[in-house]
């Protein structure tokens, strides 16, 4: 009994933690906010942190509950190497933050991804409590119920907009409407990924296959209309690894051939889609299949963009490549050198924070060392799962091992075109931790019987928790309040005095963000008060001193001053410049930095600012309009007749948008 004791915390305390897993599973996924102005990956950052803080009290209580201070064993999990290379991951990400070139958004996050250091030992720590507390089939099978009937929800809602009936009618500029409650088209694909074999398997398992069936079918076809190629790729892997595997452990060699044959055929029929003027080449117009046609195009669409961006991130990594530049950095850093053909690809309004590869994200963010912590992870796994296949005996066990490793290798796969964000990440480290359960070994039942806490207890730790309870306040609360108020001052057909209100109310919830700042100032320019929006911007270069969009933002915030001071022109033109010696290739600011010359009465130098901006960009409709009014303006009538041809020509072609061809 007493060793029994030493594996497991109180029971009251051992199922505070379960709750906060299976929560975790099911809520991370499904929540957002469509009254925020991150809508999605914030809510579900601030619940998960949320949850971890909870999680990590009640185990810290369960500790110190069964501390009797005499000297055991190492414990099993030190020896683990799945849990050891997690917690090296950890590390490096954490050194690579203290030594970030931001370290505040290196621990915060950005505004649109909130993937800090704060998020990504979130996800660790699930992992290692989850991981450690996973004791019984019973609780294992409760977390994988949860991953996959947690998926409902999300894939009905997904259908829903497919059908066109989506009552919150969300914008998206990906190539499907079908965003569900992640919040893009791939991130949703991402998510199914993941999900799929797991819900396979468990309908493999189940007596009343026939439950699973609509749902696993509901997963496929959401999958299949996000049109999200990178996760068409993901999910082909892993049905190819659970079908392989299964075949290995039932030693059905014809069914194995036979998955490998059909995946032979599927990469074939891939191939003559793309080959110009193939036997296939009348199909690729067809609906989906278009997608999948176009994905040898080097010269527009979603493909050019990756090689693109892989050929501008290689120099960047080569350049620091030991611990990289930091989480959340890659976007200030990567404009440094954008491509200036990337606008062709995605449109002038994408800005990269991401190369969509998980091993150059990973160089990008934490170096070298973060490649090789992430790759002894999934070394860890694989030698887990290989000696889980090698030693199960019994259906149940081979079937959640087929199911575990096929999630994890189409996921990363997956992962070679794309990018965790929240949804997907707490899915991973959650399908890890099952792994990291199954490979410990498990009791056959749970003694689920939960004690109540003493009174005495409660009251002895009533102080921690409340201490903690502040902290969810802090860190979570708050920062989803801040949201709203900022999301309602960026509402134009609201009164300007409520706008204000609710800005600077943003703005005192959380300081730390320089969007609220940003957006602020943009509410106050529009009152009139320049020297308060200032101040707001002030304080973002603050927070940010290498964004270049911030030193736009000034550029815009002093050019608009100019009209009743012309003085502060000279200020808006060394924003712009500025924000050019960052982002040299960015042709909106070369355009914005020609009217901010013009205005000053300096249309020469506006003039080649504008010129530099069509070169960047020859498909902006904007620009050329602008540019055949400096035209006209120096006497060029010739030259100005040339610009506006160019203005109609890509306004027809929707240039003035977001230059996309």
């Amino acid at each position: 009994m007493s060793g029994q004791r030493a594996l497991a915390p109180p029971d009251w305390c051992s199922h505070a933690v379960e709750v906060g897993w299976l929560t975790a599973a099911v809520a991370v996924p499904l929540i957002f906010n469509p009254w925020g102005g991150s809508a999605f990956e914030l809510p579900k950052a601030a619940v998960l942190r949320a949850l971890i803080l909870l999680m990590g009290v009640a185990a810290l209580v369960g500790t110190i509950e069964r501390w009797d201070g005499a000297r055991r064993a190492p414990r099993w999990w030190l020896a683990s190497p799945l849990l050891t290379a997690a917690a090296a991951l950890g590390l490096a990400l954490t050194l690579a933050t203290v030594l970030s070139v931001n370290p505040r958004i290196g621990l915060w996050g950005s505004y649109e991804r909130q993937q800090g250091l704060l998020s990504l030992w979130a996800y660790v720590i699930l992992f290692l409590l989850t991981a450690t507390g996973l004791r019984s089939r019973a609780q294992v099978e409760r977390l994988w119920m949860a991953l996959v009937w947690g998926s409902a929800p999300i894939v009905i809602y997904g259908l829903l907009q497919a059908a066109g009936l989506d009552p919150l009618g969300w914008r998206t500029d990906a190539a499907s409407p079908v965003l569900s409650t992640v919040g893009r088209a791939n991130f949703l694909g991402s998510y199914l990924v993941l999900i799929v074999p797991l819900t396979a398997g468990r309908a493999m398992l189940a007596r009343r296959h026939w439950l699973y069936v609509p749902l696993l079918v509901g997963q496929l076809l959401c999958l299949a209309l996000t049109q999200a190629r990178g996760a068409w790729v993901g999910l082909g892997v892993g049905t190819v690894v659970f079908g392989v595997v299964w075949a290995t452990v039932t030693h059905d060699h014809r069914f194995a051939l036979a998955v490998l044959a059909g995946a032979t055929l599927v990469v074939g029929l891939v191939v003559l889609l793309n080959w110009a003027d193939g036997p296939l080449a009348a199909l690729a117009s067809l609906p989906g299949l278009d997608r999948v046609s176009t994905l040898g195009r080097t010269d527009e669409g979603s493909t050019a963009a990756r090689l693109t961006t892989w050929r501008a991130t290689i120099p960047l990594i080569v350049a620091r490549p030991w611990l990289g530049y930091g989480l959340e950095t890659m976007r200030t850093v990567f404009a440094r050198v954008f491509p200036p053909q990337l606008v062709y690809c995605q449109g002038r309004r994408v800005a990269v924070d991401r190369a969509h590869n998980l091993w150059m994200d990973l160089g990008m963010s934490a170096g070298l060392v973060g490649v090789v912590a992430f790759g002894a992870l999934l070394v860890g796994f694989g030698r887990l799962t290989w000696s889980g296949l090698r030693s199960s005996s019994d259906r149940w066990a081979q079937l959640a091992w087929v199911a575990l490793v096929a999630a994890i290798a189409g996921h990363v796969a997956d992962l070679q075109f794309g990018f965790d964000l929240t949804t997907s990440a707490t899915v991973l480290w959650l399908t890890l931790a099952l792994s990291a359960a199954l490979g410990r070994g498990l009791s056959p039942s749970a003694r689920e019987k939960a004690a109540s806490p003493k009174l005495v207890l409660l009251l002895l730790y009533a102080g921690p928790t409340l201490a903690v309870l502040s902290l969810v306040g802090l860190l979570c609360v708050r920062p989803l309040a801040a949201d709203v108020a900022y999301w309602k001052s960026q509402q134009d057909a609201r009164p300007l005095e409520e706008r204000l209100a609710t800005g600077r109310q943003a703005v005192y919830l959380w300081p730390l963000e320089p969007e609220y700042r940003l957006g602020l100032a943009w509410v106050l320019v529009q009152a009139g008060s320049f020297a308060a929006a200032e101040a707001e911007v002030t304080a973002a270069h603050a927070l940010s001193p290498d964004d270049p969009r911030i030193w736009a933002a000034q550029g815009e915030l002093y050019t608009r001053w100019g009209e009743v001071d012309p003085g502060r022109y000279l200020w808006g033109e060394a924003g712009y410049r500025q924000a050019l010696e960052l982002a040299p290739n960015v042709a909106t600011y070369h355009m914005a930095l020609g009217l901010a010359l013009a205005a000053h009465g300096r249309p020469e130098e506006g003039l080649t600012a504008m010129e530099r901006a069509v070169a960047l960009d020859a498909t902006d409709a904007v620009a050329y309009g602008h540019l055949a009014d400096l035209y006209l303006s120096l006497g060029r009538e010739a030259e100005a007749a040339w610009a506006h041809q160019q203005e109609a020509h890509w306004s027809s072609r929707g240039g003035g948008d977001d230059g996309v061809k």
